[in-house]
């Protein structure tokens, strides 16, 4: 059954295909069928708080209550819209009931008020009081109830950093009392942010055993390739894990090609501007849609080109007021369309919607199906539209879209013993309460650290200042013409996107960057009338400090990075051609962090070794996301004809790929370990791509500091068969195995 909108059509498909500006370039088409879940009588110790809520689960939550009842640390790696929520949210009530207490953890303040409001009304039909939210928005007040008289609390890893645990002596009633700890889109926790939160719970969950409690975890992911896995390695405790892939409606999945601008098809219409076209027919049919862009200021462009009142953009960068007015508004009715980054990826409740977008692979299939299941969530037939990018990883399922639907999803990565970030925590936990010999979880927090009696003390004043659990550096906030705060960036976005002369896109408006204050970190805006926007161009070099070989070929080890941005060039809207190339002096920004790399065969003429390694490191970089679940932006790569520094795995032409968070987050070392795999697949990429000379399908990168330039595809693919072919075979001609 398709929308009231679309009555007299038989699908989707036929809808948009009988627009001109869509026929004909429907690549790949699939009905997925739904897979409704079951309902079963509730039964066990929560099936009293469910029938006096009027609800009867469906199969597969029950199956999870049973084991939160058998006293199981769960993990649930459930497909979205599977119902995961009601999972946590009875055991939490029956133990307020009792006069327990429970922390539920969300990985961001939207998803926690969306869930309060729900809650609390369980809550209230059950005769509970104290459901509190606790973030940077609650007002003082409501905090202090919170700790006085909370029952249930709602909070983010920030806030337990910041403002619970510092202040854990405050909280000493609620933590001895502490029955369930809940997290909430736990395959959010990964990466370096995931590593942070994986030492924030360490903190938490010592402090709950000094206070006497040993909460139990109920944890809700979507699904990954290690749910079981990743929530053991968060809070090294040993979880059971349960999988369930439901849909409550049918989906159509449509891979819909940008339109050709030349009679081979070599050359499309840009896709930002094919998605625009898209969300204008959406809204001006009625429809209610997410698109989701892979980067902010996609998303702004997006928007932009859109042209229409009921379109808007949405992204991470807005003050939280702006969020919630666009939230409501697509309920409403007076915005149809949202334009957004993976802000809206999660869980928030913004009604039923009758479509989704993705323009260009969001990074992994687990993120693919997150976004894609944003729609679906009712009774009626919901759309899936796919727009490719001209880039590795979209080439790649452009001509094997059916592996969207086969491939497993990838795992999450979160080091906890990460050598820069460990210690910092360390350093917190020992001003929370001094740490014992067997707490200490990384040997380099030991240079630092005082002992006494046993007993390690941090001699730090505010350790937790010293964090900070999303970003790289400071934080700038960005003002408008008034003084009135825009939104917020951190140190590296503030240099790379409002930097002096920067055109820096808001809420589908143009500003332009007129002042850089590093000491108060504040970038003032002025309203712009230019018909062009800017991206950076950055230098960067790669020190090795050491390094060890991880499998054939392939190393790994600790570098520090050194990046600076040098100018920008200026392009025009729509066609993104060049207008100017203006230089600049910035501040030098370097980080320690984990690499990965190895010396290609050299298998081209030396003067085709600078353009062909570059190009390569290119296409492995974009194909990286296919076998480590990482998000492209937090990948760096750099290529050096001849390293000018010695190295332990010998000289020659050489290719590093680095994880672009401090200290590193396992990244690299993951990669490396399917490095045969990782080359096969890149080969067959530039193999299989139709271009001559290099395009934005195998070999041109968005993130290139100095705009791809020197690339040369056909020395790159020469590189990549000569590599594939020693892994297959092994430097002593002995068969290998590769896994497609």
């Amino acid at each position: 059954m398709l929308p009231e909108a679309l009555r007299g059509w038989e699908s989707y498909r036929e809808w948009l295909e009988a627009d001109p500006e869509f026929q004909g370039r429907i690549a790949f088409a699939r009905l997925l069928p739904k897979r409704p879940p079951e309902r079963t009588p509730p039964h066990g110790p929560f099936a009293g708080v469910l029938e006096a809520l009027g609800l009867v689960p469906f199969r597969h939550q029950q199956e999870a209550l049973d084991r939160v009842a058998e006293g199981q640390n769960l993990v649930m790696a459930y497909s979205t819209a599977a119902g995961k929520s009601l999972v946590f949210q009875a055991p939490v009530l029956k133990a307020a009931l009792e006069g327990e207490t429970s922390l539920l953890l969300f990985p961001t303040k939207a998803l926690a008020h969306d869930q309060l409001k729900r809650l609390r009304a369980m809550a209230e039909a059950l005769g509970i009081q104290g459901v509190y939210p606790y973030d940077g928005d609650t007002p003082a007040a409501t905090r202090r109830k919170a700790r006085e008289e909370g029952r249930v609390l709602l909070s983010n890893p920030d806030m337990l950093h910041f403002g619970l645990l510092p202040r854990h002596g405050e909280w000493a009633p609620f933590l001895a009392r502490l029955r369930y700890l809940v997290l909430d889109e736990l395959h959010a926790y990964r990466g370096v942010f995931g590593t942070h939160v994986a030492l924030v719970l360490f903190r938490l969950l010592r402090l709950a055993r000094h206070y006497g409690a040993d909460p139990q975890v109920i944890a809700a992911s979507a699904t990954i390739g290690n749910a079981r896995e990743h929530a053991e390695n968060l809070t090294g405790l040993p979880f059971v894990e349960l999988q369930e892939e439901v849909a409550r409606s049918e989906r159509e999945l449509l891979v819909l090609l940008p339109k050709p601008l030349d009679r081979r098809g070599e050359r499309r219409r840009s896709p930002l501007l094919e998605a625009a076209y898209l969300a204008r027919a959406l809204a001006e049919g009625g429809l209610r849609a997410l698109v989701f862009a892979n980067a902010r200021k996609s998303a702004e462009l997006i928007a932009r080109y859109a042209a229409h009142p009921a379109v808007r953009p949405y992204r991470a960068g807005y003050t939280a007021r702006e969020r919630h007015r666009l939230e409501e508004a697509l309920k409403e009715g007076t915005v149809r369309v949202l334009v957004s980054t993976s802000a809206l990826e999660l869980g928030v409740d913004i009604g039923e919607l009758d479509a989704v977008v993705l323009v260009g692979y969001p990074g992994s299939v687990s993120a693919f199906w997150q976004r894609a299941g944003r729609a679906g969530r009712g009774e009626r037939r919901a759309l899936v539209v796919y727009i490719p990018r001209e880039d590795p990883l979209d080439e790649y399922f452009l001509h094997r879209p059916e592996l969207l639907l086969q491939t497993p999803p990838e795992v999450a990565v979160a080091d906890p013993k990460n050598p820069v970030l460990c210690p910092l925590h360390l350093h917190a936990a020992a001003w929370e309460i001094p740490l014992l010999r067997e707490e200490v979880r990384c040997r380099e927090a030991l240079a630092e650290l005082q002992e006494k009696d046993g007993r390690f003390y941090t001699p730090r004043r505010r350790p937790h200042r010293e964090i900070s659990l999303r970003g790289l550096g400071a934080t700038f906030t960005l003002r408008g013409p008034e003084g009135e705060v825009l939104g917020y960036l951190d140190e590296r976005q503030a240099y790379w996107e409002a930097h002096p002369g920067a055109i820096y896109l808001h809420g589908g408006e143009s500003y332009l960057v007129r002042n850089v204050d590093p000491a108060r970190r504040e970038v003032w805006l002025l309203p712009a009338l230019e018909d062009y926007y800017t991206e950076p161009r950055a230098e960067t070099d790669l020190e090795v400090l050491s390094g060890e070989p991880v499998g054939q070929g392939v190393y790994v080890g600790k570098v520090v990075i050194r990046e600076r941005v040098v100018g920008y060039v200026k392009k025009r809207f729509f066609t993104g051609s060049v207008l100017e190339e203006v230089p600049l002096e910035l501040p030098e920004i370097s980080f320690p962090t984990e690499a990965l790399w190895f010396h290609p065969l050299e298998a081209v003429p030396p003067h085709q070794i600078p353009g062909g390694i570059h190009a390569l490191e290119h296409a492995m970089i974009g194909l990286l996301p296919l076998f480590v679940l990482a998000e492209r932006q937090d990948i760096g790569g750099i290529s050096y004809p001849f390293y000018p520094r010695p190295l332990p795995s010998g000289q020659g032409p050489t290719i590093f790929i680095y994880d672009g968070y401090p200290g590193g987050v396992g990244y690299a070392r993951a990669a490396a370990q399917r490095f045969a795999e990782w080359v096969r697949a890149t080969f067959e990429l530039l193999k299989g791509c139709p271009c001559e000379e290099g395009c934005p399908r195998c070999v041109l990168s968005p993130k290139c500091g100095n705009g791809n330039q020197y690339l040369d595809k056909k020395a790159a693919l020469r590189l990549a068969e000569a590599l594939a072919w020693q892994l297959a075979w092994g430097l002593d001609g002995t068969p290998r195995r590769i896994t497609n």
